[in-house]
Formats: structure tokens, sequence, C-alpha cells
């Protein structure tokens, strides 16, 4: 996997959570394109089976960063583009917040 020089270097330790806490990413269940105007470029944000949001360069394909996510994070990426997120996602990500995964 190409990562980011970012990822590289700062989410080895939140990697290896992951992987504990859940069993690793998870299979994807929607992307979204995502662009926040950062010099690098949008980027492009996929929710995985797991709660976990895997955070690509839409213009290089390196993973940027990992995230646990939380149940509002989720629901923004939804609501966005006007779909109700699926009740299982959200019913992950409280259970992640609840236990303090995510930070």
């Amino acid at each position: 996997m190409v990562t980011s020089a970012h990822y590289a270097c700062e989410r080895a330790e939140r990697e290896k959570r992951i992987e504990h806490i859940n069993g690793g990413d998870g299979e994807e269940v929607a992307r979204f394109l995502v662009d926040r105007h950062h010099p690098a470029g949008p980027e492009i944000h996929v929710v995985t089976s797991n709660a976990i949001i895997v955070i690509y360069n839409a213009f290089t394909g390196k993973l940027v960063t990992k995230l646990v996510a939380r149940p509002g994070q989720i629901k923004r990426y939804y609501d966005a583009k006007g779909l109700t997120a699926p009740q299982y996602l959200l019913d992950i990500a409280r259970v992640h917040k609840e236990r303090g995964w995510n930070y």
C-alpha cells in the first residue's frame, strides 16, 4: 500500500489500534469525494463495514490516514449526498465513541 509521508510518520499507532479493536478496516461500504481545498488536492473518503474511514489523496491514490469513525462523521458524508447512513454503521461508530477508540 502506498502511503503519504504524513501517514507513514504519524499514524502507525492508530493503524495498530484499528487492527486490534476492530479486526482491521473491514469492507468498503461507500466512498465520497471530499474537497477541502487542501494544497495536495481533493480526497476520497472510504467508509468501511467496521466504521473506519480510510482517506486517500484523489490525485495520487496514496493513503493519507485512517479514522475510527464517530456517528456524526458518517452521518455527514451521507447527508451531504442526500442519502441515509446505514444504521448498523452508526451503531458501530457509537460503540467506538463510547469506548473512546476514536481519540
